[in-house]
């Protein structure tokens, strides 16, 4: 029987991609091979590589001056990579201490230059986001976690800055329209919206990108390189990338980002109107900036938590522990998951507690 899959990622994936990337993994179209045995510069993998990243520009409604391109390392990665390529040694790195991820950012960026953390929400336990800071003169650009997936905080609406926005958009990527003006980068590795494990779609703005000042790094980290070579400067994660392909060919064929937003709110709500309604539980974040993607909440008894995860778990829900450092309960709501998931887990919370 299949669960109802709330895990922080990997994550759920639409079943008609798994039947189709199951398909493709024996074989694909014909060719007599798995697509995991093709050469990554194929023209049946080439064909794939490019039509990802044009979906991912369709969807988005990126224009010409914005470059997709595939790499390895998650995002993790990435948070090393962007600074080497966007950060010269006359300038720093604007960050916002937002929670688990914004805190490896600021150690990841601080070993490639300088880094101006504006403020921090670390006293209350990330319960929020700060909104009272300044850009320092000397920033270069403002580094954000879009999604706080381990603390459960979200940018509902993204700051105007002087200086464009480099964001870790891992958890929400493909969620929603986005304000395009004001991004540089952006950077998601597919895990949670649209695939599995082992591809990272980084978004470049190229006049930006070709405007910075550039310092000497090895060619491998060099995002022109990956330009230049359309992702395959090296062997990319091919059947990742295929994977990413499906989704995102589903999620347009499903009506788009418009579409993911509604259903993404509809279901968010449902969840929190619950925990704020339900005396047994309560929420971790404060209401205006919670997540849509990753619910934080806790149990007014401590002594149940693992009553509750058993009870949750022989009802076929899995995936809602949190995260170690955190506690409590983390329900993940990705693209792919559905209402009725969500409605299960729910009916689950308010049973529990006429028990309890």
């Amino acid at each position: 029987m299949k669960k109802h899959n709330f895990n922080p990622g990997p994550a759920t994936i639409p079943p008609s991609v798994l039947e189709e990337a199951a398909h493709g993994l024996l074989e694909y179209r014909g060719s007599g091979l798995s697509f995991a045995e093709l050469s990554h510069r194929a023209p049946q993998v080439m064909a794939v590589v490019e039509e990802a990243s044009t979906l991912v520009k369709t969807l988005y409604g990126f224009g010409d001056q914005y470059e997709v391109i595939w790499m390895q390392g998650g995002a993790s990665a990435q948070l090393a990579i962007a600074p080497m390529n966007l950060l010269d040694e006359e300038h720093s790195v604007a960050l916002i201490n937002t929670g688990y991820w914004a805190t490896k950012a600021i150690k990841a960026a601080g070993e490639i230059g300088r880094v101006a953390v504006l403020a921090s929400s670390e006293q209350s336990r990330f319960d929020h986001i700060p909104k009272n800071w300044t850009l320092p003169a000397d920033a270069q650009y403002l580094h954000l976690i879009s999604n706080e997936t381990i603390d459960g905080t979200q940018w509902q609406e993204y700051p105007d800055v002087a200086v464009p926005i480099v964001a870790d958009m891992t958890s929400d990527f493909l969620t929603r329209p986005l304000p395009l003006e004001k991004f540089g980068l952006i950077f998601a590795s597919a895990q949670k919206n649209f695939g599995i494990a082992g591809c990272t779609c980084v978004v470049i703005n190229k006049d930006w990108l070709h405007a910075r000042k550039k310092r000497a790094i090895p060619t491998i980290f060099d995002y022109q390189t990956h330009i230049e070579t359309q992702s395959l400067y090296h062997t990319a994660p091919t059947f990742p990338i295929y994977v990413a392909c499906l989704v995102l060919r589903w999620t347009l064929a499903q009506g788009g980002l418009a579409v993911m937003a509604q259903r993404n709110a509809e279901k968010a709500a449902l969840l929190y109107n619950e925990i704020d309604e339900n005396p047994l539980f309560t929420g971790s974040v404060q209401s205006a900036d919670r997540s849509l993607m990753n619910a934080c909440f806790r149990i007014t008894k401590p002594e149940l938590e693992e009553v509750f995860l058993n009870f949750t778990g022989q009802h076929d829900v899995v995936g809602i522990k949190g995260f170690p450092t955190v506690g409590g309960f983390r329900a993940s709501m990705y693209n792919a998951l559905p209402l009725e998931s969500v409605q299960v887990l729910v009916d689950l919370m308010r049973d529990f507690a006429k028990k309890y």
